[in-house]
């Protein structure tokens, strides 16, 4: 019996061992640099890292972030879609500030700034030269070019325009584009399909008419 109760305990401990995934793993630290040659540290503090290069880890601070990838983000013949939620590579809570950006960030929650942001979740205050494409934009997003979202809460502005499926809140830009809005609309053309709130603009299309200025 004892034999038997032994064998047991072994069998579920080495069952625990083999079922913890790599983040278990980790080290934490307060001061880090990424990409590492094993794993990457998780920290509650201060990264600094080189290229585009997280692997699963989390960071709780400041994440300061090199990257000359931006000299050819411009030239890339398609644009670069936001990553599901598995395919996330990194975790950001509390400041990023990047001379480029993510690619296929987990989430960013807090303030963002950088060239452009590519992210499942992003939740907060983001500035981007470029471009800010996440699955979940909620939050205050400014961007050069363009705001692109699934679902997006919250202000959204951009000089050429924003595009969302679902969107509640205020959109800002030369075009606004949404497929489901509850707010308001402001640029120079605006368009959506079903509508609860306002469109202003010198042409508004919805699902129930078009017009010129104000539609509704």
């Amino acid at each position: 019996m004892k034999k038997l109760f032994l064998i047991f305990n072994l069998f579920l401990g080495i069952t625990f061992l083999f079922s913890q995934n790599s983040d278990s793993l980790r080290k934490t630290k307060f001061i880090s640099f990424s990409p590492k040659k094993n794993l990457s540290d998780n920290v509650n503090g201060i990264n600094v890292g080189v290229l585009d290069a997280y692997d699963g880890q989390k960071i709780n601070g400041f994440n300061l972030q090199f990257n000359p990838i931006v000299i050819i983000y411009p030239l890339l013949p398609k644009a670069i879609p936001a990553p599901e939620k598995m395919e996330g590579s990194v975790v950001i809570n509390g400041i990023h500030f990047s001379t480029s950006g993510t690619t296929d960030a987990k989430e960013v929650n807090g303030i963002g700034v950088s060239m452009y942001h590519h992210a499942f979740a992003t939740n907060g205050i983001s500035v981007n030269f470029y471009n800010n494409t996440s699955k979940k934009l909620n939050g205050i997003h400014i961007s050069g070019f363009s705001n692109n979202t699934d679902v997006g809460n919250g202000l959204n502005i951009a000089f050429l325009g924003n595009y969302a499926e679902n969107f509640n809140g205020l959109q800002i830009g030369l075009s606004n584009d949404a497929e489901n809005l509850k707010g308001l609309q402001v640029g120079l053309f605006n368009k959506t399909n079903k509508m609860k709130g306002l469109q202003i603009g010198f042409w508004n299309k919805n699902g129930k008419r078009s017009l010129p200025f104000i539609n509704f």
